[in-house]
């Protein structure tokens, strides 16, 4: 089988739209993205799954297979997940459409999507979804790569989201950050 990296590199040449990240997210920023996952859990969403970096470290958590489902909108990404992730529910589907095909009630969504970049409406979008699945003050999880916090301030302010953030992340390409957002007020 080709290697996660080969893979990730392929289709960033094929499918540049599909992929927004120059390489494959590092064990320790998925270990990082993965601390919230607890095997008691009911119901986990990753979205912007990838190559399974991260979906990997969910895993390792104890999580069984059979409480996570996976968003990804490339289809050889969503191929290798199902062949290397027997279990785990997997949707060639944008994040955005989880309220579509998804279970309520999560308990955590883990997001590798690159929301830094994208419009305040496309933010909104995605995050609002995972809002909508998630149950009242449990974690979205979001990584980024830049120097500020991956969602504008209007969608924060917008969602009533409060943050924490992680150190710096050195062993990852390029060096990352993970911020876990929760809606203001909401328990947990």
């Amino acid at each position: 089988m080709m290697s996660d990296l080969s893979l990730f590199l392929g289709q960033l040449i094929r499918r540049p739209s599909e992929i927004r990240a120059i390489a494959p997210t590092a064990s320790a920023a998925a270990r990082e993205m993965a601390r919230n996952v607890d095997p008691a859990m009911g119901a986990v969403a990753e979205i912007g799954a990838g190559t399974g970096t991260i979906t990997r470290a969910i895993l390792d958590r104890g999580l069984p297979p059979e409480r996570l489902e996976l968003y990804e909108l490339n289809a050889a990404f969503c191929e290798r997940l199902r062949q290397s992730f027997p279990g785990v529910t997997v949707h060639n589907r944008p994040a955005q459409d989880m309220v579509n095909v998804g279970r309520r009630g999560l308990d955590a969504v883990i997001s590798g999507v690159p929301t830094l970049p994208m419009s305040d409406e496309m933010q909104h979008a995605i995050v609002g979804a995972a809002l909508w699945m998630l149950k009242p003050g449990a974690p979205f999880v979001q990584i980024t790569y830049g120097t500020q916090p991956p969602l504008s301030e209007r969608v924060r302010a917008d969602l009533g989201l409060v943050h924490t953030r992680s150190r710096r992340i050195w062993m990852n390409l390029p060096p990352a950050r993970v911020y876990v957002f929760r809606q203001e007020g909401a328990a947990g």
